[in-house]
């Protein structure tokens, strides 16, 4: 048996127009309906970074393994 949860959706919009009328902003939020405030919105444009970062190429690739290339760790 799962306990019911101690908030519904009607009751954390309730509180989100609350803090808004506050001058506050909900920038977050917990699974367990916990609120993140701040005194300013989150630009989300800020969190992405501006040049794509590449990983380095692997040495191996799992393809290669399957699609029968020979590689240095090969059975003869």
């Amino acid at each position: 048996m799962t306990r019911s949860l101690p908030f519904t959706a009607a009751s954390i919009a309730r509180l989100v127009r609350g803090i808004e009328a506050a001058g506050r902003f909900v920038i977050g939020a917990k699974p367990d309906g916990t609120l993140i405030i701040g005194d300013k919105p989150i630009d989300s444009s800020s969190l992405v970074p501006l040049e794509p970062q590449s990983s380095p190429p692997s040495e191996r690739r799992l393809g290669d393994y399957f699609n029968g290339s020979q590689g240095e760790n090969s059975r003869s």
